[in-house]
């Protein structure tokens, strides 16, 4: 026998066996899965501001006399128009409610409600004490210290008679000393 018949039948060695990369699969895809699901969860949390809406069943199931109150309120035919103008300060302003009739007299209120809502944030919002400044104009003084979007809240009383109404303002931020970057 030759050598090279002998070297021909010397054994190979083994091989390596090659490893599986469907394990390597499922982990990577179940790992980025709870990176995604971690991310939207910090983002949830750390977004919310706290606004919900309180009673949303009750309110909800008393609709039908919430339509029958806005009737009412139509047929009085108040127009309610609020000024927001600047003060001595920036950030101090001063609010003025002006309620007139169809006709365009003015209404003589009992009393009148206002409140100040952001509605973006809870927490910052501010009741005003309004005073008579005229027939059917009522004014008070108020401090901002957010810019943007504020909801004017407004409830009107004379008699039994009410009238509610949001007009909703938006405040730049140099009107409260804030600076604008571009």
């Amino acid at each position: 026998m030759s050598t090279t018949a002998m070297t021909d039948m010397t054994p190979e060695p083994p091989k390596a066996k090659k490893r599986s990369k469907i394990p390597l699969i499922f982990f990577a895809f179940f790992a980025v899965v709870l990176a995604a699901n971690s991310t939207m969860i910090y983002i949830a949390l750390s977004s919310w501001t706290g606004l919900e809406t309180r009673n949303s069943y009750l309110k909800g199931r008393d609709y039908n006399q919430t339509l029958e109150i806005l009737r009412a309120q139509d047929a009085l035919g108040w127009t309610v128009e609020s000024v927001l103008t600047d003060g001595a300060a920036p950030g101090e302003f001063l609010l003025t409610v002006r309620v007139t009739e169809t006709a365009g007299d003015a209404v003589s209120a009992d009393r009148i409600s206002v409140r100040l809502e952001r509605p973006t944030h809870h927490g910052i919002d501010q009741e005003i004490a309004l005073e008579q400044a005229g027939p059917g104009v009522f004014a008070g003084r108020v401090t901002l210290d957010h810019a943007g979007n504020w909801d004017i809240r407004r409830l009107i009383w004379r008699g039994e008679e009410t009238h509610q109404s949001v007009e909703r303002v938006f405040v730049s931020p140099e009107r409260i000393g804030q600076e604008v970057t571009q």
